[in-house]
């Protein structure tokens, strides 16, 4: 069963979602909010939301800023855009708890999406049970250090909504390098062709972001990743970590084991799946149903 939602934020946004229910209110589960992934839409996770309704859980899901239908320029955040991102998701938690004080509650990010739940995870992490991280990574300083001069370099030259072919090539370009004989520029995100394919056909997903994305994108992930502050609130919180053996995001599983470490040294229990030959979205992989089945049987060790 599902039915849409919508909350205020900031400059008057309106974050508009779906929610997923289970067809009766027996033995509810759980909540898992997502946040999902850079150029993509939340209705792409609607089969793997239904299983986890059908399983007991209530899942929440929204269009992030600068993504969906009702976004004037798709990858526009605004003015301080990232730390609103973040905000955004502690809205939708803390609307989620408000209406389900009896549930615990548990953060999930793909990608983008991943790091606002790190970032988010910073402040908030004592406002949920668990967090589940897909397709997530860990990238050098020099690295995000130089695509965020680049980036603030090209807003500063040619203005906060200018697309920048050099700063897309430089998130994307070697992301099909491990793939022999590519169909799409997309062909790194699932071995299944038809997922793919429906990605590439979507005028919602795959689109270019300004300059301005990056500025903020890249700073803010300098934050969560090399700022002494970060800190964890609820010692011993849950987290699950998944990834494809074959994505370029994770550095082919490099990054992800980076990424466990910071977490399991910030005192978080941490738990990490590398499915073989699997790509980005592990949730539209050819094997998805076996990533649906380990997803909500961590869930039920969590409970």
């Amino acid at each position: 069963m599902k039915k849409s939602f919508s909350i205020n934020s900031f400059e008057e946004l309106v974050l508009k979602g779906i929610i997923w229910e289970p067809e009766t209110a027996e033995a509810l589960k759980g909540i898992v909010v997502i946040a999902h992934g850079m150029a993509e839409i939340i209705e792409r996770y609607d089969d793997f939301a239904s299983t986890l309704a059908q399983n007991g859980y209530i899942v929440y899901g929204y269009n992030q800023r600068g993504h969906g239908p009702d976004a004037p320029l798709l990858g526009y955040l605004g003015e301080d855009g990232w730390y609103k991102l973040r905000e955004d998701y502690k809205h939708v938690v803390e609307f989620v708890r408000s209406n389900h004080a009896d549930l615990p509650v548990f953060a999930m990010g793909h990608s983008m999406g991943s790091f606002v739940v790190r970032d988010f995870l910073m402040d908030y992490s004592y406002l949920v049970h668990g967090v589940i991280l897909s397709g997530t990574g860990f990238y050098p300083k020099i690295t995000l250090s130089f695509g965020s001069w680049l980036s603030n370099r090209d807003v500063a030259k040619h203005g906060d909504r200018h697309l920048s072919k050099t700063i897309d090539q430089l998130a994307f370009r070697g992301n099909n390098k491990r793939i022999k004989m590519p169909s799409t520029a997309f062909d790194w995100l699932s071995r299944d062709a038809e997922q793919v394919k429906a990605y590439v056909n979507n005028p919602l997903c795959g689109q270019m972001h300004p300059s301005s994305f990056y500025k903020a994108f890249f700073s803010g992930l300098l934050k969560l990743m090399y700022q002494p502050e970060c800190n964890n609130f609820k010692p011993g919180l849950p987290m699950l970590l998944i990834s494809g053996a074959e994505d370029p995001i994770g550095n082919y599983g490099k990054g992800v084991d980076k990424t466990e470490q910071f977490y399991r040294t910030l005192g978080y229990k941490t738990e990490q799946i590398l499915f073989d030959g699997g790509r980005h979205e592990m949730l539209n992989e050819i094997n998805k149903h076996q990533v649906y089945d380990t997803l909500i049987g961590w869930l039920e060790n969590q409970l």
